[in-house]
């Protein structure tokens, strides 16, 4: 089955699940967009602007229409909205994708629930503020799209999901859930927490020096910017991918224990070695290929 011909279901119509509806709904890329959400304001205005074509009043409903279902609920809300909808789902369901950041605890509880037509889905895209207020149809333009198998996941589900990073604009990857949770861990996770550490003792040190806001510019700015995200994003990626942010914790205090003890000398050149590193992980998105793993 192909993905125009299919309804996709759309439930929690925030910043990734009301862009993803918006995206597929304008575009006409599927059949029709089915969309719910716990506040019956946000379904009310996601019908009225065009987000979704049909506003469901309750999770079972949406269900109940879907080819495709998308979770686009919290971390914290997936397994129990996943288990209420289930009954509800007719056996003319192909694929169910979770939008998480997190895969290996989340599909733990997810796949044995979906069988062969679940599996993880990780657009690489986003915003600091959250709500259907902040969606955007381009938003996963250029982003690259984890897809993420399961034991038992089966091609089709697959290659819907591999379609659905298509038609909203991204770049499908396969990938394991520990390897995207390593990945995810180094280039999402652990910066939140540094940021946040980094905006934390800010606020500390504006109440011994209160020169500090004065001062703060583009520098402060940038290396803060997803510290500014929703405090229940970050502690569901903290809790659900910890052991990955412990570990690369370590490294980091080992890392910056060696930048504090280098020479002059030593410093400038760690330092243009990690302007290399930022560089070459920043292009090495440019070199990705179809399909891995």
């Amino acid at each position: 089955m192909n993905l125009k011909n299919c309804t996709v279901s759309v439930f929690g119509l925030g910043l990734l699940g009301g862009s993803l509806a918006w995206k597929l709904s304008r575009d006409r890329a599927v059949k029709s967009v089915a969309g719910w959400s716990r506040n019956p304001e946000t379904v009310r205005r996601a019908r009225e602007t065009g987000v979704i074509g049909r506003a469901c009043a309750t999770a079972e409903e949406c269900a109940s229409l879907g080819d495709v279902l998308i979770l686009a609920v919290p971390i914290r809300s997936m397994e129990e909205t996943a288990r209420r909808i289930r009954p509800a789902a007719g056996p003319a369901v192909r694929a169910v994708f979770d939008l998480a950041s997190t895969k290996t605890e989340v599909g733990r509880k997810l796949a044995p629930l979906w069988g062969p037509c679940y599996a993880g889905f990780h657009p690489m895209a986003g915003k600091e503020r959250g709500g259907l207020e902040n969606a955007d149809p381009a938003l996963f333009q250029g982003a690259v799209c984890a897809v993420v198998p399961f034991e038992n996941t089966g091609e089709e589900a697959l290659g819907l999901a591999e379609e659905l990073a298509e038609a909203l604009g991204g770049r499908p990857l396969r990938t394991g859930a520990e390897e995207h949770d390593a990945a995810a861990a180094c280039i999402s996770h652990f910066p939140v927490l540094v940021a946040a550490s980094l905006a934390l003792l800010a606020g500390e040190e504006t109440e011994l020096h209160p020169l500090v806001p004065l001062l703060a510019a583009g520098g402060f700015r940038d290396t803060t910017r997803v510290a500014g995200g929703l405090p229940e994003l970050g502690a569901d990626m903290a809790s659900t991918n910890g052991e990955q942010i412990r570990r690369l914790a370590g490294k980091y205090r080992a890392i910056l224990d060696a930048l504090l003890a280098a020479s002059p000398e030593e410093l400038e050149a760690l330092l243009a070695r990690a302007a290399r590193c930022r560089e070459a992980v920043l292009a090495g998105k440019g070199t990705l290929s179809r399909k891995r793993g």
